[in-house]
């Protein structure tokens, strides 16, 4: 009877095997058949073997490519099949229909106006960060004589920095009161470890956004941008006992008229508070923001003022691109923030000399790393025809996994 029992219990375990990698078997043939439809009708994944999407997409990564390119908009990533084989992914800057030009700052025109106003524009690129790099080596403070700047708190280059200005002696109108940005901004960017990948054409457009805190009044906080020949300042005056005061938005140029006012709003600016502050200068579309006021300003200028060391007429930003601080006031400033906008450089046969007037079934492609991409500059328009797939999100490496813009 004892064996009988064991055959029958050995004949069951047989049984429950087979079972078992039956549906494993089922399982794994559903699995390969639902990857092959995901596949043929949803997207797939593609290896970013080139550098020309950094620092959107790096060299080495996978993105997922999603078929399904209707409606097709202004900076899509798209993936599209080269005339001689192989596939691609660029950023669409111009549609069927339009003209577009390249300007020498690194602009984009279409139909002769800069895109401005584009919610889907690309997210602007960092340069300088204080959470991971030093304020100390990267901004001049101070003068010969006299520097009204010290760190008061938090690690040298990381969270918490903080420095803490002393204003009180600080003549009117004199830059000892003001941390200036002495790097080199260009197509790089800075990486996470605080190192900064360089690039090689100088960007024009930046932004700066930081934390403030005034610790008296008397005084005034100032934020300079400066591009090619003119700097573009906000002026904001702190006086004891007001709890409104004036910010003047102006540029000041060398000739022929050394200030030109744009605009000025008022708004409350708490002593002893932590206040976020951004001043950015994008397709000459100035704006300005402290706490929860902003003051904008669209300046549909053709050109800046043209920097001393333009001998050729060219577009040239030199030297120090940001400096804030202040004068007669004590402040503090930390979690200081520089980054540059979206540039395409203008070179190649295709939109740079001349405006090109794409096609009905034609789009305008450039990689994000457009010092060192080949696109449509050189290579012309994509036919509409051509393109595949969306680039939606960046997957692999898992630590590095995004939404792609």
């Amino acid at each position: 009877m004892e064996s009988s029992r064991e055959s029958t219990a050995s004949g069951g375990g047989r049984v429950g095997r087979r079972r078992l990698l039956g549906r494993l078997a089922i399982g794994v043939i559903l699995a390969g058949v639902s990857a092959v439809l995901f596949k043929a009708k949803v997207g797939w994944f593609f290896p970013v073997v080139s550098g020309s999407m950094a620092p959107t997409v790096e060299t080495g990564e996978w993105v997922f490519l999603r078929y399904d390119v209707d409606p097709l908009e202004r900076f899509d990533i798209v993936a599209f099949t080269g005339v001689g084989g192989g596939a691609s992914i660029k950023r669409v800057i111009g549609l069927p229909g339009e003209v577009i030009s390249l300007d020498p700052t690194g602009d984009v025109r279409i139909e002769g106006a800069a895109l401005r106003g584009e919610g889907r524009r690309p997210p602007l690129t960092p340069m300088f960060d204080s959470r991971l790099q030093s304020i100390d080596e990267h901004w001049r403070h101070g003068g010969a004589y006299a520097d009204p700047w010290s760190q008061v708190d938090g690690p040298v280059g990381g969270p918490g920095e903080v420095w803490e200005m002393d204003g009180s002696a600080v003549a009117r109108s004199a830059s000892l009161g003001l941390l200036g940005f002495h790097d080199r901004v260009d197509d790089g960017a800075l990486q996470a470890d605080g190192s900064v990948r360089r690039g090689q054409q100088v960007v024009h457009d930046v932004a700066v956004s930081f934390e403030i805190k005034l610790l008296d009044a008397g005084g005034r906080i100032c934020v300079q941008l400066m591009e090619q020949g003119d700097v573009f300042e906000v002026s904001v005056p702190i006086y004891e006992g007001e709890d409104v005061t004036r910010v003047d938005l102006f540029r000041r140029m060398a000739q022929p008229d050394p200030v030109e006012y744009f605009v000025y709003g008022r708004t409350a600016v708490p002593i002893g508070e932590w206040l976020p502050v951004r001043f950015s200068n994008i397709d000459n579309l100035l704006r300005f923001e402290i706490g929860e006021f902003e003051l904008e300003f669209d300046y549909d200028y053709r050109g800046n003022t043209l920097h001393p060391t333009a001998f050729d007429m060219s577009a040239v930003s030199l030297g120090e691109r940001v400096r804030l601080g202040g004068e007669g006031v004590v402040l503090q400033v930390r979690n200081v923030r520089v980054e540059r906008d979206f540039h395409v450089s203008a070179r190649g046969d295709f939109g740079a000399g001349a405006p090109l007037q794409l096609g009905p079934d034609e789009v305008f492609v450039v990689g994000d790393a457009t010092g060192i991409s080949r696109d449509s500059r050189e290579r012309g328009p994509v036919s509409r025809s051509r393109i595949f797939a969306r680039a939606d999100a960046a997957v692999w490496p898992l630590r590095a996994a995004r939404w792609l813009r």
